[in-house]
């Protein structure tokens, strides 16, 4: 990340936009302005004359203002009556045989009904309606027959786990151990089929039918042991494709991992300097559609428009989505993601009063930087919270783990560069989540965060909307660990602002059709690693993603040395300068001075043939030719004096013109891998002879994008209905 510039723009609104949602408007607005108001200006001085984190925040939070606010859990709970609804309408769907709307009902069951676990549902385990002990298992026995039928195999025996784990009627259960033992067949888990088939056989004894009917079952289950046990080679075998989920596509580093940067390919290296902070650069020549950084991401915040269609922990399309076990409001793609999920155990019982505050998906991502770890992980780093050289860590050996919290806590936060209003008004919106996670109990354990669930109430837990008042707090006291995570989360709230990044899912019009599709915000992450990268108005690489795991790809050369930007956002092709430079400026406190502004590059729009900047054949330097009076085709150029002719370059740019009709062919047949090979040889041949900028490169470069996108998070678009 590059250094600030020394007088940045007003910072008031610029924090405005980093801490509140524009689009969703919430009480936090008037909060802060009645804080600020009741704040004098002899306040606000001695509020400016300090100078750690911890100070600014006891300094906020003892501001009586602060507290005139009363902080309530509030959250979607359970509906018994919801999922008794949607489960019959799926019944009928499925009668039917529309299996792909029974699904969708049969989800909606599964989210809303009550979920039996914990201590309180195994005392009242006797005396508890068997109906609402069971809604949650029948939904999802229900659901399993749909996927049955849609051939989701994989999320089919999922959903008869989980239903056999949360109290599905004994009388039934036989008829779920056939149905995943058929499955287990199918899928060439022989061992795993022959168990399902025996506990088949044992349930059946409770199943309620007539005598002849159980006889028939009996029989047939015999005869599927007896084809097992008699057999000469029973095992489980590999899955066959198709039967399972398809693991998440991660390709290889080109060139291999970097010893220093795993997350990095040995091409890559980074660099330190005063001016530009670390960046990247190349460590060898870096060619077009290399792969040069995979990495997960340190913490990751969905967006909450995305909350019913993606798993909250690894963004994934939830097909048969897994509901947490309390609230209403997220879902998991598979009870694995639910169960690494400690930060919504944190978060469930006031993640609607965060979304109603309006705060910014900056915001929820530093929280997150909080929740996703129990209060002993940080009181055991106290210690080592010093301040480092950048230019130190960036020249040792050591390896830069990006799981390393100690990475993600030294990443640029420029602190020095703020001025006390924005301090003032980010501590104030730290007052306000510092008093949220108090209710959560976070504080009054230093385990596990599934511990503060203890403070909800199961029956409160399963109100459609859990609202209920708590004590408001006198103002005047807090502990030195509340005070301790409250400066955790000011200069989270830091960080995130200049290294936090997009993660997106390309989204099509109509299946394995281009046409009209475009890349969409699924939410945010922190990568340490990928946060080296500095900015460039002409990005060197396109960011696809594998869930919320970042994939990036070159889309053009870079020459051994030479810097490896990636873009913020702010592309020459789409904004002018002027416009480029102050967004920058506003959101990153830097003034852009890549090639693409120092020599004022057309938008792309506006470029046309007029001007083409050929390389000298000798030493690549760049040779300006207007192609209107093309009278020769001799030019010398001025750094070697060498002759250069361009008939074999504008031989070489025809020839490039049917590689690229060739590549759109396959991008219309969808032939991603052969569109790929096309579109990259297509820019190999236009940088053998040209320098950007030139209309039919970035015409590629912007295809080859799309086609890279597309190997990462996608789906086809689909139209709204009401639930």
């Amino acid at each position: 990340m590059a250094q600030p510039f020394a007088d940045p723009l007003p910072q008031l609104n610029r924090s405005r936009k980093m801490l509140e949602d524009a689009d969703r408007p919430g009480f936090f607005k008037d909060y802060y302005k009645a804080v600020r108001k009741a704040t004098s200006n002899d306040q606000f001085n001695e509020f400016s004359k300090l100078k750690t984190d911890e100070e600014r925040f006891r300094f906020c939070f003892n501001l009586p203002a602060a507290h005139d606010i009363d902080i309530r859990t509030y959250f979607k709970g359970k509906s018994e009556k919801e999922a008794m609804e949607k489960k019959e309408a799926g019944n009928k769907c499925f009668g039917r045989k529309n299996n792909v709307e029974a699904l969708k009902l049969y989800s909606q069951a599964v989210v809303k009904a009550p979920v039996p676990s914990g201590k309180y549902w195994k005392l009242i385990k006797e005396c508890a309606d068997p109906r609402k002990m069971t809604l949650y298992a029948i939904c999802l026995a229900n659901r399993s027959a749909a996927l049955y039928h849609l051939r989701e195999y994989h999320y089919c025996v999922k959903d008869i786990d989980e239903a056999l784990e949360h109290h599905y009627p004994k009388e039934l259960k036989y008829k779920l151990y056939k149905r995943k033992a058929r499955l287990l067949s199918h899928m060439k888990q022989h061992v795993d089929a022959r168990d399902a088939y025996r506990q088949a056989l044992k349930w059946l004894d409770w199943a309620k039918m007539e005598r002849e009917k159980r006889i028939e079952h009996q029989t047939e289950i015999q005869k599927w042991l007896k084809m097992y046990e008699t057999g000469k080679v029973v095992k489980n075998w590999d899955v066959p494709e198709g039967y399972i989920e398809p693991a998440p596509l991660i390709p290889n580093l080109t060139g291999g991992s970097n010893e220093r940067f795993p997350s990095l390919s040995k091409k890559v290296d980074v660099k330190y300097d005063n001016n530009q902070g670390r960046y990247a650069v190349a460590a060898e020549d870096i060619e077009v559609g290399d792969v040069i950084a995979t990495e997960k991401p340190f913490a990751s915040v969905l967006l909450r428009e995305e909350y019913g269609n993606h798993c909250q922990k690894c963004f994934k399309v939830t097909k048969a989505p897994i509901p947490c076990k309390k609230c209403s409001s997220v879902l998991f793609c598979s009870v694995e993601c639910r169960q690494e999920s400690s930060f919504h155990s944190i978060e469930c019982p006031i993640l609607d009063l965060l979304t109603g505050s309006g705060m910014s998906i900056n915001c929820f991502l530093a929280f997150r930087l909080v929740t996703q770890y129990p209060l002993s992980f940080f009181l055991d780093f106290k210690d080592q919270l010093t301040e480092e050289d950048p230019k130190d860590t960036t020249n040792n050996k050591q390896v830069y783990d990006p799981s390393d919290f100690l990475r993600l806590y030294h990443l640029v936060c420029h602190s020095q560069s703020r001025t006390p209003e924005d301090f003032f008004h980010r501590c104030i919106m730290i007052v306000f989540m510092v008093k949220a996670l108090k209710k959560t109990k976070y504080f009054e354990t230093k385990g596990s965060a599934s511990s503060t669930w203890r403070s909800v109430t199961p029956r409160a837990a399963q109100l459609t909307c859990c609202a209920y008042p708590l004590f408001k707090d006198k103002g005047d006291k807090i502990t030195d660990t509340e005070a301790f995570v409250g400066s955790l989360l000011l200069r989270f709230l830091q960080i995130v602002q200049f290294n936090a990044h997009e993660v997106s899912e390309f989204v099509l019009a109509a299946p394995k059709c281009f046409d009209g599709s475009k890349n969409e915000s699924l939410g945010a992450a922190i990568y340490p690693t990928l946060a080296l990268f500095n900015h460039s108005c002409h990005s060197a690489q396109v960011r696809l993603f594998s869930g919320n795991q970042v994939i990036t790809k070159t889309i053009r050369q870079i020459r051994k040395g030479d810097l490896i930007p990636e873009n913020y956002g702010q592309s020459f092709t789409s904004k002018i300068k002027s416009e480029r430079k102050a967004e920058l400026a506003d959101r990153y406190w830097f003034e852009c001075n890549c090639e693409a502004c120092q020599k004022d590059w057309p938008m792309y729009k506006d470029m046309t043939n007029s001007v083409l900047t050929f390389k000298c054949h000798k030493c690549q330097g760049p040779l300006p030719v207007n192609t209107e009076n093309l009278l020769i085709p001799f030019f010398k150029c001025e750094r070697c004096g060498d002759q250069t002719n361009i008939l074999s370059s504008l031989k070489n740019l025809q020839n490039t013109e049917q590689t690229f009709k060739g590549a759109c062919k396959e991008m219309e047949l969808f032939n991603l891998e052969k569109a790929d090979n096309l579109l990259v040889e297509n820019l190999k041949q236009l940088e053998s002879c040209l320098y950007a900028p030139y209309r039919d490169y970035h015409l590629t470069q912007e295809a080859y994008m799309r086609v890279c996108l597309c190997q990462g998070n996608n789906k086809v678009k689909s139209l709204k209905t009401e639930e």
